[in-house]
């Protein structure tokens, strides 16, 4: 019998990476061979996880207390009707917050919970779709939250419940896939449009004790989607951070530098964008429809997806260095000119 390699996925990040887009996706992404971990069942005293078998919304609604979800003695199939996932919850899933396309209005993400929230659209089921069509299967678990910096996966109760569900999705996987190869354990991550203003050394230092933290539990490699822009040209730092641990660590990866070439609404490009904004990377954002939303939509996932599956193949199933997109983003071209 012939094994399988079955790579495990956790996609991990803020906002851009929970998938915090205005519309809903426009459709389901079912997968052939390919599952997403929910760790909800396990948390109910189940004795795995549960695995399903397509895409939006992705992650799920980790709530801090159960008790206060759910209530006493909850059945399974329940779900919860807490809202204020900004407090009540470790980390959750995709979620969209369209109110009236008439008027351009939103929702609070704050709004919604497990019961009433949205079929989101995030990045994680558009690379797994992708990797099935090149023959290739997978398992992945998504675990970020929006506003959250990278010391929330180091420090406290986030970064404990970060590690469990990890641990738990490695140890539920080993035994429903007994079959396939499932010793690959990647960690993605897109993340660091909260932390602009700490500067390169203290979010490079960050990357290091996550890193460090990670492979205790298991993880062998590390994937950065390098972060966009968020409002404040500082943000360069962190990109050059992450360009820069990537270079300095073995098992850490560059896939792709494209989210950072997304444009923003309002932002003066002047001096920011190499030769300027191209139109693959334009409208991947919501805000470019009218909306005060700047995460990234369906179209900029689509278009992260597209860059990052080659490099992800290359890497994991070629055993290939990634080929990465030339720089645009002017202050890192102007920092490695000064540093040659």
């Amino acid at each position: 019998m012939i094994e399988v390699k079955r790579p495990l996925f956790v996609f991990a990040g803020q906002s851009n990476m929970m998938g915090a887009a205005v519309y809903p996706a426009s459709r389901l992404i079912f997968f052939k061979n390919s599952y997403e971990y929910m760790h909800r069942a396990k948390r109910f005293g189940e004795v795995s996880g549960a695995f399903k078998n397509y895409g939006f919304p992705s992650g799920e609604f980790s709530y801090k207390n159960l008790t206060e979800a759910y209530g006493e003695n909850p059945d399974i199939s329940d779900k919860s009707k807490l809202s204020g996932y900004t407090q009540n919850t470790y980390f959750c899933p995709s979620m969209c917050n369209l109110k009236n396309d008439e008027d351009k209005s939103t929702d609070s993400f704050d709004s919604y919970s497990e019961e009433s929230a949205g079929m989101g659209v995030c990045l994680p089921p558009f690379i797994v779709k992708g990797l099935e069509e090149e023959g290739y299967a997978c398992v992945y678990a998504h675990i970020a939250k929006g506003s959250v910096n990278i010391k929330y996966y180091t420090q406290g109760d986030g970064a404990a419940y970060f590690c469990q569900k990890s641990s738990d999705f490695f140890a539920d996987s080993s035994v429903r896939f007994c079959g396939d190869d499932t010793s690959e354990r990647v960690l993605f991550w897109l993340q660091g449009e909260c932390d602009a203003q700490n500067g390169y050394d203290e979010y490079k230092k960050s990357l290091e004790k996550l890193w460090s933290m990670a492979k205790k539990i298991g993880f062998k490699k590390f994937f950065i989607i390098r972060v966009g822009y968020w409002g404040k040209e500082a943000i360069a730092d962190v990109m050059r951070a992450q360009e820069d641990f990537c270079k300095e660590n073995i098992d850490a990866y560059m896939i792709t530098r494209v989210c950072s070439y997304f444009a923003y609404k309002g932002q003066n490009m002047q001096g920011w964008f190499k030769g300027g904004t191209l139109p693959a990377f334009t409208y991947c954002r919501d805000s470019f429809y009218g909306f005060l939303n700047q995460h990234i939509n369906e179209k900029g996932f689509k278009v992260i997806a597209q860059y990052a599956l080659p490099n992800i193949i290359r890497i994991l199933f070629e055993n290939k260095a990634p080929i990465l997109e030339e720089e645009r983003i002017i202050p890192l071209i102007e920092k490695t000119d000064h540093l040659l």
